[in-house]
């Protein structure tokens, strides 16, 4: 290859990355006029509304109608249930749950899955976030949420074109603890009095056997089970053939390495070969806030066993 030729690849390149470069300025470019764009629209919109909004430093327009000043906040870990619409500003309905089926989801740090979101709009989080607490149980709140705000993935249709603003209409209809979860579970199944350890274990047996051998430290045992997320009663695990083993670990020991989660081990401590029982408890000693088995156990969910302490292998 000569100098000239050379030189004419060498131009060539030069012109096809400033193409690109060209593209993409000019792409960023329209994207920050449909955001400018849409912010003129929501707030024209909102006055002709004769509506009084506030906003975040991200861009999202909101107003919250407040039915208990003292109703309780979503905190992290905590269950949302929601029923919502969303509207484009023409008032075209273009999405919305089901009168039945509200949406439910698990609020997480910002950073971890967003599964666990608000998904259609992301930015919802920005009204619970410590410091800017604005959104309690009950409450009704509507968002007005330009392009760049919405979920890039959820909500886009034709009746949703990417590059127009939305408005969303809330009701908060549930905001339940771990904890609140748990007693939600034992009444709507029933169980009878649980004991309960400092870890918040609930524990009862179901069948006693009491001439049967305790469990040992460090046992190799066999059991039947059925797990279940307390929160909704979805079973997302079970064995009921009796071919599972697991190591009986010692309750005290906080890093207990491989094994089963620390709730489960903890059941089977306290029982007696061919005994069953019940055991709830939190994601404390569940999965955390990682949740677990592929997504079927969300972040910070606690957990419903029902155990059988078949024999000692």
């Amino acid at each position: 290859m000569n100098m000239k030729q050379a030189l004419g690849i060498y131009g060539v390149a030069l012109a096809l990355a400033g193409a690109v470069v060209a593209c993409q300025q000019t792409e960023e470019a329209f994207q920050d006029r449909k955001t400018r764009e849409n912010s003129a629209e929501i707030k024209q919109y909102v006055a002709n509304q004769g509506l009084r909004v506030d906003s975040t430093r991200g861009g999202l327009f909101y107003f919250v109608q407040t039915k208990n000043a003292n109703a309780q906040k979503p905190q992290i870990g905590d269950e949302i249930t929601i029923r919502y619409v969303a509207r484009r500003l023409d008032g075209v309905i273009v999405d919305s749950t089901s009168g039945t089926t509200p949406y439910t989801y698990i609020r997480v740090p910002s950073g971890n899955n967003r599964t666990y979101f608000f998904q259609s709009v992301p930015a919802f989080e920005e009204l619970l976030t410590t410091g800017n607490e604005k959104v309690r149980e009950g409450d009704r709140v509507s968002l007005f949420v330009p392009w760049s705000l919405r979920s890039s993935t959820i909500g886009v249709s034709l009746l949703a074109p990417l590059y127009i603003p939305l408005r969303y209409d809330l009701e908060i209809l549930k905001v339940r603890t771990e904890a609140e979860q748990i007693q939600d579970m034992i009444a709507r199944r029933k169980i009878p009095k649980m004991e309960i350890n400092g870890d918040s274990l609930r524990f009862v047996r179901t069948l006693s056997q009491p001439d049967s051998a305790q469990v040992k430290i460090g046992d190799v045992v066999k059991v039947k089970y059925t797990g279940r997320l307390a929160s909704n009663d979805f079973s997302f695990e079970s064995n009921l053939t009796g071919d599972f083993e697991t190591t009986v670990v010692d309750p005290t020991i906080v890093n207990r390495g491989a094994g089963t989660e620390k709730g489960f081990n903890d059941g089977l401590a306290k029982m007696k070969y061919g005994e069953k029982a019940i055991v709830i408890f939190p994601s404390s000693i569940g999965y955390g806030a990682a949740g677990g088995k592929q997504g079927r156990i969300p972040s910070y969910s606690p957990l419903y066993f029902e155990l059988e302490l078949i024999r000692k292998r």
